[in-house]
């Protein structure tokens, strides 16, 4: 059977996936929900309150300079993700469900991706004629952006 794997689109058309061992929560949050914080890099929406905790939000498109999503979303579909005790949601363009593979699916990425991505992927998988960039949480967590917050 294989891995699982929290399958989404992170802007028109790019499909990836993160391992679920990584994804803390999936939620759908109203953007009222949403805290904006003043001198922030742009891929930061601000903070939000889940749990007793206050999470970063982050515009992942943005993040790995790929895009962005709608400015004035009616909601945002967000992954929490998780890495050594820190926690940060990531805003998607839309989830869409828990994907399994195999190690021997994994192939590394094509030449023809965006340097921008490197950092953040783990490889990719090509399934049924779909292509998706598989992720690494760890990575997206220990970005720049999120390092001193």
């Amino acid at each position: 059977m294989g891995d699982a794997y929290l399958k989404f689109e992170i802007s028109q058309g790019i499909q990836a996936v993160l391992p679920m061992r990584q994804v803390q929560e999936v939620l759908v949050l109203p953007p009222q929900r949403l805290t904006p914080m003043p001198n922030m890099p742009a891929c930061i929406l601000g903070l939000t309150n889940r749990r007793t905790h206050v999470l970063w939000v982050a515009d992942l498109a943005n993040l790995l300079e790929i895009g962005a999503l709608d400015p004035s979303p009616q909601q945002y579909d967000l992954v929490i993700v998780r890495s050594h005790g820190v926690s940060v949601a990531i805003a998607v363009k839309q989830v869409d469900g828990i994907f399994w593979a195999t190690p021997e699916t994994l192939q590394p990425p094509p030449e023809h991706v965006a340097i921008s991505l490197i950092p953040y992927l783990r490889g990719c998988v090509l399934q049924a004629q779909e292509f998706m960039l598989v992720l690494d949480a760890e990575s997206i967590l220990q970005s720049a952006v999120f390092q001193g917050h």
